[in-house]
């Protein structure tokens, strides 16, 4: 079933933010499961949009959002993550989809006819887009924007089956609606790989052909112009940029902090470390008494909203598991995504993908289920809604999936998010 609720123009939410108390407040959260695109299929969420439509892929032979067939299926759902429909190919045998904008266009990654596989774009309906390779072999595109336009990396290697084994020769970026593909182009004499971008077309990465902070990370300007270095030594790798610059990535601190996590920081270079001091499933202290195997945890992020809510994934060594979690506003208040929900048969949350500026996010399960998580407004937030409509003169009406993954499985309880740290007035 489908549970109605109200929710205000962004104009409206962002003026009541400012109004709201600075302490922590109640949300209750809505789980829904997308369900699978044929049955029998394992499911992997890679995005979500504004809608909560979500983009991801299906398989049916492997663990963790792998295959080892290469059964590769692009999907995509309808708003609130309800309908899961294929994509289609290229003309060969399989698809990823990478990430998804609130025009409802996906990207990823799909054989062709040939053999290879070549970067697409894909409408709300039509056939998918073939961007082209830049004269490689093989192409990816990983993230698309408000307009349509498009980041990924190109390579050579033989025809595979795993477009995450692309060996990569330079990143690119596309005009709106995939247009007119040229390379990022390259600093310190080597090229330049995209993980996000916001609806500026300003794109954050690394630097070369190593993730490993070798050559270290950038930032471009607008269209992914005058790309410039982020200070070296503090960077592991930047996921995504929001459209007020901050930026969610991986931080390698000084040398008296063993290991790496998640951060949130700014265009600037400025980075802050996420606090995960208190936070269920994340192990402190190192692997051996002296610490020769490493941290006993750490952390990577997957997106940032325009609220700074960071996503992403808690590596925990000691339980060899990985957990999601998310934040509030500004990158306060990390959570553990397996504190609002159990899931049945011992399943649980390994990884949030993407987070929308409703806050609903999207997160995979160990067993290969796609979970769409969606915050549900407290009476005393509609009322205040009902308010501030008279004031504005109308509302946005939209419906949340409020169905629970299983029998019996409630509608959960947690902190309040957002209102951890509210938005400057």
């Amino acid at each position: 079933m489908k549970t109605p609720s109200f929710l205000a123009s962004l104009a409206l939410a962002a003026a009541l933010a400012c109004t709201a108390a600075a302490q922590a407040q109640t949300t209750q959260y809505q789980l829904f499961d997308i369900g699978q695109l044929n049955t029998g299929d394992l499911m992997y969420a890679t995005g979500i949009n504004n809608s909560g439509q979500v983009s991801g892929y299906a398989y049916t032979n492997g663990f963790n959002g792998w295959s080892s067939v290469g059964d590769y299926r692009a999907f995509s759902t309808g708003a609130d993550g309800s309908g899961v429909t294929a994509l289609g190919t290229l003309g060969g045998s399989w698809s990823k989809a990478y990430g998804i904008n609130d025009a409802g266009q996906v990207v990823g990654t799909a054989q062709t006819a040939g053999g290879s596989f070549h970067a697409f774009l894909r409408g709300s309906t039509g056939p998918m887009q073939d961007l082209g390779t830049l004269g490689a072999v093989n192409s990816v595109a990983v993230a698309v924007n408000a307009s349509g336009q498009v980041i990924g990396r190109t390579g050579g290697g033989p025809f595979s089956s795993d477009p995450d084994s692309l060996d990569p020769q330079q990143g690119f970026i596309t005009d709106a609606n995939g247009q007119s593909m040229r390379s990022l182009g390259s600093l310190n004499g080597q090229p330049l790989f995209g993980n996000g971008l916001n609806d500026a077309g300003r794109v954050v990465g690394h630097i070369g052909y190593s993730e490993l902070n070798q050559a270290g990370t950038f930032v471009t300007g607008a269209n992914g112009s005058a790309p410039v270095a982020l200070p070296a030594g503090v960077h592991y790798q930047e996921s995504s940029i929001n459209n007020a610059g901050q930026i969610a990535g991986t931080y390698i601190g000084p040398q008296d902090q063993i290991g790496r996590n998640a951060y949130i920081g700014n265009d600037s270079g400025t980075v802050k470390p996420l606090d995960f001091s208190n936070v269920a499933n994340y192990a402190q202290g190192n692997l051996g008494g002296s610490g020769q195997y490493g941290p006993a945890s750490f952390s990577d992020t997957a997106g940032i909203n325009e609220f700074g809510q960071v996503a992403g994934t808690i590596h925990n060594l000691r339980f060899g598991r990985d957990f999601a979690f998310i934040t509030g506003a500004n990158g306060q208040g990390v959570i553990d995504v397996n504190s609002l929900f159990t899931l049945a048969d011992g399943d649980w949350f390994r990884n949030v993908t993407g987070i929308n500026d409703q806050g609903q996010f999207v997160v995979n399960s160990g067993y290969g289920h796609v979970y769409l998580i969606s915050p549900v407004p407290e009476p005393a937030t509609l009322a205040l809604w009902g308010v501030g409509l008279l004031l504005v003169g109308g509302a946005a009406r939209r419906r949340f999936n409020g169905a629970a993954a299983s029998a019996g499985r409630p509608t959960a309880t947690a902190q309040n998010l957002r209102a951890a740290a509210p938005m400057p007035c």
